[in-house]
């Protein structure tokens, strides 16, 4: 296997920080991202494509980025909300205070009913936005998650337009230690042998998503890569995990291609009724 080009690591922004959105009939599409190499990776090509596209780096930020949640806030000139994944956990927002940043703009899209995408560490905003506090799974006995893992669909899924992209019997990719209970009123939509909390929906569009969707296989590996010894030493094998990417690279890549038109579809509807 040839060693993976560096970019997809680094690929973090679009244009500059105190860019404003250009004038366009494209939909307005903010993306929260907490950490650079947890980007948009698979999803990028037709988010970019079909939006006016804003990545805003949360953590650590800087003025740019909290004048630009700022400006936000006051305005709600945005027609679609992403929020990405990171290391860190939501009961560390004393470590990382910037994490507030990226709630506040949540809660702003709940209150807004904007179409929201939250994967992992996003999820968890929404989950807590939603009234489901974040906890560590070690606190129940549920063991950190890395790797290449089924879904089990609720019988709500049959009806949901992100799940049937996701219907298949291939296995979606987790990374992650931390999970939440189902909020009040919201639509469980799949979970894994070990997890309850896959995959929930809170009204029409605001979805939660503890699985990496976005990680196609030359992400994954950069991931690998960055914590191969951590990932050894709690008994997971880097090289498979890096194999199993490049194996189901082209599948990840479709459907995160088909859920990025969705979500796209969706903003520009929210953006016309405005």
């Amino acid at each position: 296997m040839s060693k993976p080009d560096a970019a997809p690591c680094r690929r973090a922004r679009l244009g500059g920080l105190g860019a404003r959105f250009a004038a366009s009939s494209k939909p307005r599409v903010v993306v929260l991202q907490h950490r650079e190499r947890a980007h948009l990776g698979a999803l990028r090509p037709e988010l970019e494509a079909g939006a006016e596209l804003r990545v805003l780096p949360i953590c650590p930020g800087d003025s740019s980025s909290k004048a630009a949640v700022s400006r936000l806030l006051d305005t709600g000139a945005y027609d679609g909300l992403i929020a990405l994944g990171g290391p860190m956990g939501l009961y560390e927002r004393d470590a990382y205070p910037c994490l507030e940043r990226s709630m506040a703009l949540v809660r702003d899209a709940v209150r807004r009913d904007v179409p929201f995408l939250g994967i992992c560490l996003g999820a968890h905003m929404l989950a807590e936005v939603l009234g489901s506090p974040v906890y560590q799974g070690s606190e129940r006995g549920l063991p950190r998650e890395v790797g290449f893992v089924p879904l089990r669909p609720t019988p709500a899924a049959a009806s949901d337009p992100v799940m049937r992209i996701y219907s298949g019997l291939e296995p979606v990719l987790f990374w992650h230690r931390d999970t939440h209970d189902l909020p009040p009123d919201a639509v469980h939509l799949a979970a894994n042998s070990v997890y309850e909390a896959a995959a929930f929906r809170s009204g029409r569009w605001a979805y939660g998503i503890q699985f990496h969707l976005e990680v196609a296989a030359e992400q994954l590996a950069c991931w690998v890569t960055g914590d191969a010894g951590g990932l050894q030493v709690e008994g997971f094998q880097p090289e498979a995990l890096i194999s199993e990417g490049w194996y189901y690279d082209e599948l990840i890549r479709s459907r995160a291609s088909a859920l990025a038109r969705l979500f796209l579809d969706w903003a520009r509807e929210r953006s016309l009724a405005v």
